[in-house]
């Protein structure tokens, strides 16, 4: 259950004029939308601006049109401004693109290392069988140039060996024999060094370069290779995974969807609508998916652009109170108070629960509330304001067992708690503690409404210290001590009124005084107001009581029935008026007033209207 309100955002349809009404109609079944003409002039796209962005990520999408993600698979919905949208589409597709050639050419080093790896570790097997050491190959002189040659293997050659180029044949001093190479180890003087080089790469054999952190014996050699062999792996799976994820971007899939809906909004819905077949539909929608109307278009067979730009100066956007099943038959009672504003609590859920609460506990009687029940179940499609006492006479029959209540019978059922008129002060008791407890959850209530409005400092400094003085106040009845957090926040109060002050000390304290009296009067007041819930118990009970008395007065069994029933009904009509306007009062004038203004407007949803003229729920 939601406490605040939602809050409708401005939303534009543009659509071709033959499918106008229907997407009027579909627009309206989805319960979300509230048309409403557009108070202003056409918005004012700078198209000149609209069209460098998205011709400029058109140009720059085809250089990686293969790795670019597919535009979204969901119809998109423009959030704001055109001309932002688009250059934060092109802005995204930037970033994306940065990314994607750095992780490229990460993966191409990587994997060329580990290629080069594989083959020193190929190398290195084959020097293994053949005896070579590699340390001692390599190990450092002045005047030779030693260098190592990875040629693949020609199976035409005698012995499957490699075939060496003219003039290389006296300075290869060593020949080992891999999987898929032969290696050659060349030893030479310096003047031969270039030579050696270019014949060898000539022939097609690369040469391989060994690291410096490759020493140690040959096992230990194998096992340090083996160590950044893996390392790369992990690397290299971790690039190609993050590329994966980047051909799969769902912000730049987005993005893209965005600027394709603002192509055609270019091509087709950019100039005077005069001169387009297209039809302008704008409006307020509390839906909470922003490509719900999209979708619902693009599903209707409507091809439509939907754009969510800022709403008209000086508009104020509606909101949609909990519009629940089990929450509607008490709308009314709120809609008596007003409408709440986006910052402040919606109670609609709460209705539900308090209202029957205090009408059943007023009325408790199993009988009266089956017939309310019956009333409601019989008559609330005709007329649909009084549904709310089903909920009512259900909570009356709950509180008919509590008292054991039963049009008027005392002994017909035993009473789960107990006998109003036997112990009054307990029926009294009960709603003043259910009292006290609303009241405080109304404090709270206007606690929350500061935070939503930015005003929690003011709330903590001041406010809170009167909802701590009379928690303090109502625990200190059973507990003495608790009045010293009375105190406390008494001098929480009158200092932070001082910290918020714009006036002189002495008339910030007078105010403050003057604002904490009324406030503690109105608590009081208002709290001992729920009394009366229990008084009205205590006289159900009594007239219930009268009822019977004067039924036992005739002697005759018919003249007994029509006084019973007679008075039964009477009880009832009277009784229930009585409740209803007093639990009325109770919700507006005790709880509303701690927290609930009226500063919102309704959000009315178009209905479609069925066959017969009437619009549906």
């Amino acid at each position: 259950m939601r406490l605040r309100p939602t809050r409708a955002v401005w939303f534009e349809v543009w659509t071709p004029r033959d499918h106008t009404v229907r997407a009027t109609e579909v627009l309206a079944e989805t319960g979300v939308v509230q048309l409403e003409l557009e108070p202003r002039e056409d918005e004012r796209v700078d198209l000149g601006r609209l069209r460098f962005f998205v011709e400029r990520f058109e140009r720059y999408a085809a250089d990686v049109a293969d790795d670019l993600p597919a535009a979204h698979a969901r119809p998109t919905a423009l959030l704001g401004n055109a001309v932002r949208i688009a250059n934060q589409a092109l802005h995204k597709l930037r970033v994306w693109r940065a990314r994607l050639d750095y992780l490229d050419e990460h993966l191409a080093e990587a994997r060329a290392e580990r290629d080069e790896l594989e083959l020193l570790a190929e190398c290195l097997t084959g020097m293994r069988v053949a005896g070579l050491d590699l340390d001692g190959i390599f190990r450092e002189t002045r005047f030779l140039c030693k260098c190592l040659f990875a040629c693949p293997r020609a199976p035409a050659t005698e012995g499957g060996g490699v075939a060496l180029p003219a003039g290389l044949e006296d300075v290869v001093a060593r020949v080992s024999h891999g999987a898929r190479h032969d290696f050659l180890y060349f030893v030479g003087t310096p003047e031969r060094r270039d030579a050696i080089a270019r014949l060898v790469v000539e022939a097609g054999c690369p040469r391989i370069g060994v690291p410096a952190w490759l020493t140690g014996d040959a096992a230990e050699q194998g096992r340090t290779l083996l160590a950044h062999l893996t390392g790369l792996a992990r690397e290299i799976a971790g690039l190609e995974a993050e590329i994966r994820a980047l051909r799969h971007d769902g912000e730049l899939a987005e993005a893209r969807a965005n600027i394709e809906a603002l192509r055609w909004y270019l091509d087709h819905a950019a100039t005077s609508l005069d001169t387009r077949p297209l039809c302008h539909i704008t409006g307020w929608t509390s839906g909470h998916d922003p490509h719900l109307l999209r979708q619902v278009l693009a599903d209707a067979g409507i091809r439509a652009l939907v754009r969510f730009p800022d709403p008209p100066a000086r508009a104020v956007a509606p909101v949609a109170l909990l519009d629940a099943w089990w929450s509607r038959p008490f709308q009314p009672l709120l809609q008596m108070w007003g409408t709440p504003g986006a910052t402040q609590i919606d109670p609609s859920g709460l209705l539900a629960i308090v209202v029957p609460l205090l009408f059943g506990y007023m009325f408790p009687d199993v009988g009266h509330g089956l017939v309310l029940v019956l009333f409601a179940a019989l008559f609330s499609r005709r007329w649909p304001r009084i549904r709310f006492l089903l909920p009512c006479g259900v909570s009356a029959m709950g509180f008919g067992l509590l008292f054991g209540e039963v049009f008027g019978f005392e002994h017909l059922i035993e009473p789960l708690w107990l006998k109003p008129l036997a112990d009054p002060i307990a029926v009294l008791a009960v709603p003043l503690v259910f009292g006290a407890g609303l009241m405080l959850l109304g404090l709270v209530f206007a606690g929350i409404e500061a935070a939503w409005r930015g005003h929690v400092r003011e709330w903590l400094l001041v406010d809170a210290a009167v909802l701590v003085m009379y928690l303090a106040t109502l625990v200190g009845l059973f507990e003495p001590r608790a009045f010293w957090l009375a105190g406390l926040a008494l001098i929480q109060y009158f200092t932070g009124s001082l910290l918020l002050a714009t006036e002189s000390r002495g008339l910030a304290l007078a105010r403050a005084f003057g604002e904490l009296l009324l406030s503690a009067f109105e608590l009081v007041m208002n709290t001992f107001s729920f009394v009366r819930v229990g008084a009205f118990a205590l006289a159900h009970a009594a007239l219930s009581l009268a009822i019977m008395t004067l039924a036992h007065s005739f002697t005759h069994p018919l003249a007994f029935g029509i006084a019973l029933v007679a008075g039964n009904l009477l009880g009832i009509v009277l009784e229930g008026l009585l409740v209803y306007v007093q639990t009325t009062r109770l919700v507006l004038f005790e709880f509303f007033i701690r927290f609930l203004g009226e500063e919102g407007r309704p959000f009315q949803p178009a209905r479609r209207r069925n066959d017969d003229g009437r619009r549906t729920a």
